[in-house]
């Protein structure tokens, strides 16, 4: 269970105040609304990339505050797929898990076959669904996605929507969405706020 409890943000300007989030094994949240309202900043906040100014992270009931992103169990994607051009598909995919079972990672987002594939060489669904591949080999215990589905089209995006709320609801694993696109929100997530 993820728990936020009076999270503050303030750069310039204050992007979000006193904020409270609370999320079940398996329930998805979407968060809408306009550029700069600190949307991402929220998710950096809640991995670690950034330090809220105050209030606490809560991960299964343990204070994950003063931890060290890598060390949270927190996976993120993000709206262009961090992938390294260097390294084939599997190689990207063993950054996940080393030792992960990299057949059955690929055929769950649905890219059988794929391991020796140059990233390169992959459309833009393809890469979103290599990032997100390697995020739940890492078997996070909750799932962030910053915007993952906006460069794709509508089509695409939709089917994205739909496999990923499966395998997340399969997984029982807590996400937060971020996203512009309302459509996207309320067919991906449990429940939509908007900031």
């Amino acid at each position: 269970m993820l728990k936020c409890s009076g999270l503050s943000k303030s750069f310039e300007k204050e992007l979000f105040s006193d904020l409270d989030l609370e999320l079940e094994p398996g329930e998805i949240l979407a968060i809408t609304g306009p550029s700069g309202c600190g949307k991402t900043t929220l998710l950096r906040c809640i991995c670690g990339l950034d330090k809220p100014d105050t209030g606490t992270v809560f991960l299964n009931d343990q204070n994950i505050g003063s931890q060290d992103t890598e060390m949270r169990g927190i996976g993120m994607i993000f709206q262009q797929p961090v992938l390294f051009p260097h390294l084939s598909v599997e190689g990207n995919l063993r950054l996940g898990d080393k030792n992960g079972d990299i057949e059955s990672a690929l055929k769950e987002v649905g890219l059988e076959n794929f391991e020796q594939r140059n990233v390169t060489s992959l459309s833009g669904g393809e890469g979103q669904r290599v990032a997100l591949a390697r995020a739940l080999l890492a078997k996070p215990k909750v799932l962030l996605l910053d915007e993952p589905f906006s460069s794709l089209d509508e089509d695409l995006a939709m089917k994205l929507v739909s496999d990923v709320r499966s395998i997340l609801k399969q997984r029982g694993c807590p996400a937060i969405l971020v996203t512009h696109n309302r459509i996207v929100a309320e067919k991906f997530a449990d429940s939509v706020i908007s900031m």
